[in-house]
């Protein structure tokens, strides 16, 4: 997880850095190190921090509708995180056995994804949807 990763994590479930470390139990110093890129966000809190956003982003989607009635009347788009459009685009492609993506950096990805219909497990493998191939084979 790269510190601007985890900043824009920090942001999106609403924490500061020093409740993130009371979270996992770390000096608030170490989470101050990751931000700033001095040391290596370890690899088990990157993927804690991913899941959480994930579950974050997810919640909001689900929020129930306030007095307020909404506020804009646009098309409803969603942000596809780098990472797993990434994963998309490969995915429109080939299947990709998801062993390969279980316990590491994709987890979240692969998450995201079927979260969405924009991928779907097929066996061993994680396939694109008619969804995710709207998205994935964009030509740029």
């Amino acid at each position: 997880m790269t510190p601007e990763r985890l900043e824009e994590c920090l942001r999106l479930v609403r924490w500061h850095k020093d409740v993130l470390a009371e979270a996992i139990d770390v000096p608030s110093e170490a989470v101050t190190a990751w931000l700033a890129g001095a040391e290596e966000v370890p690899r088990k809190v990157g993927a804690w921090i991913e899941a959480l956003c994930f579950v974050h982003e997810a919640a909001e989607e689900s929020k129930p509708a306030t007095a307020g009635g909404g506020f804009g009347s646009g098309p409803d788009r969603e942000f596809i995180p780098v990472y797993s459009y990434n994963l998309l685009r490969n995915l429109s492609h080939a299947p990709v056995p998801l062993k390969g993506l279980f316990g590491s950096d994709d987890e979240g990805a692969v998450f995201f994804l079927v979260s969405r219909g924009l991928a779907a497990r097929s066996g061993s493998e994680l396939v694109i949807t008619e969804a995710g191939r709207a998205v994935g084979s964009m030509v740029v």
